[in-house]
């Protein structure tokens, strides 16, 4: 099958058609995509791509093209052999093509009418690509894919499955009516270590931030949130204020971010996304300092137990990272599929070198925890 395609760098060009062809309640409405645009975030640029057949359209697609740097790997002390590979190996700018949301979990980033039709982003990828050689991607990713592609299909456009990318899940028991019903299914240890963090939390206050109070309050969540991302092993993406501030506006009641204070000042946040039938703990922001202390982090995520409970959600989706950390909450990790293609055969070693690494060090320590009865 022969496809075209059509490009836009603002989604508004595409307000004529983009909405109407998505089925109702869709990701990638455009209302959805409007965060992802109007922020600015850094070392990012969108486009929204058009899937055509003899000039009928059969699909749509959202790409980033993100501009990633060495610096934003973390795992290496200077002059290790990690280093050297970062610096002689690894260009200073890799442009990478993202099909897909950097900042979400569960962002499909194409859809096609036809269900059958969805191995066609392969080739409409090459035909964007073909049409930008100006972008040079030494890198292409199409993210959070909702099946398994047939291999011949994606090795023929010289993709890879990489299967080490896992996201931390947990399951609501249908038992669980309140927090402490979860905290009653603990074993007797992880009851006492749960007991500990909650205690470690005693003075502390929370409230949740309207939009206009995200914006108010921009100076102390970017310091917070710039702490997690300087602890984090790659950097892929760094999201602003005006990210949460417009996500807040799209979702409304499906987005919240709580602030946390000690003595009034600031020393955390969180935020949550719902869906449907589920819901996610989506970007944070820490004190250190003040979360030795406190178990802030813990707490954060005995906050989101807490808040999948109360809305009666049977899943609770907590991100890629401080997997152990989850694990000792009782999630389980959950298989992410992407599919990667990298141009140049030794960045492709370091890429997926690094890829490995990352997941190594997150998974370092054994994450089969079993701390529910």
């Amino acid at each position: 099958m022969t496809i075209s395609i059509k490009t836009a760098t603002q989604i508004s060009d595409f307000h004529y058609f983009w909405d109407d062809f998505l089925p109702e309640q869709h990701h990638l409405k455009i209302r959805h995509l409007i965060p992802l645009e109007k922020p600015s975030l850094p070392n990012i640029k969108n486009y929204y791509l058009q899937i055509l057949v003899k000039d009928k359209p059969i699909g749509i697609a959202f790409i980033q093209l993100y501009k990633f740097t060495p610096t934003q790997l973390n795992f290496d002390e200077p002059g290790s052999f990690l280093s050297k590979i970062k610096t002689f190996i690894l260009p200073n700018q890799l442009n990478l093509i993202i099909c897909g949301n950097l900042f979400r979990i569960n962002f499909q980033g194409f859809y096609f009418k036809n269900k059958q039709h969805n191995p066609l982003i392969f080739d409409a990828i090459d035909f964007f690509v073909k049409q930008h050689k100006n972008l040079k991607p030494r890198g292409i990713v199409i993210k959070d894919c909702k099946e398994v592609f047939i291999e011949k299909k994606y090795t023929a456009f010289k993709y890879f499955f990489f299967d080490a990318d896992v996201t931390m899940e947990i399951n609501k028991r249908p038992h669980w009516i309140c927090f402490e019903d979860y905290l009653n299914d603990l074993t007797k240890k992880y009851f006492k270590r749960a007991q500990k963090i909650i205690q470690a939390f005693e003075g502390v206050t929370k409230h949740e931030l309207n939009a206009s109070e995200i914006l108010e309050n921009a100076v102390d969540i970017e310091r917070l949130y710039q702490n997690v991302v300087n602890k984090q092993k790659v950097n892929l993406g760094t999201i602003n204020v005006s990210y949460l501030y417009e996500l807040k506006q799209d979702l409304k009641q499906d987005f919240e971010l709580h602030a946390i204070y000690y003595n009034q000042k600031m020393i955390g946040f969180y935020s949550f996304i719902f869906y449907a039938n589920e819901m996610e703990t989506h970007y944070i922001g820490l004190d250190y300092h003040v979360n030795t202390i406190h178990k802030t982090y813990f707490n954060i995520l005995f906050l989101s137990v807490q808040k999948m409970i109360e809305r009666k959600y049977s899943k609770l989706e907590l991100g890629r990272t401080a997997k152990e950390a989850k694990a000792n909450l009782g999630a389980f990790p959950k298989q992410i599929f992407n599919y990667v293609k990298v141009k140049n055969p030794v960045t492709k070693i370091a890429l997926k070198y690094f890829l490995i690494k990352f997941n190594q060090s997150e998974n370092k320590k054994n994450n089969v925890r079993l701390p529910l009865k």
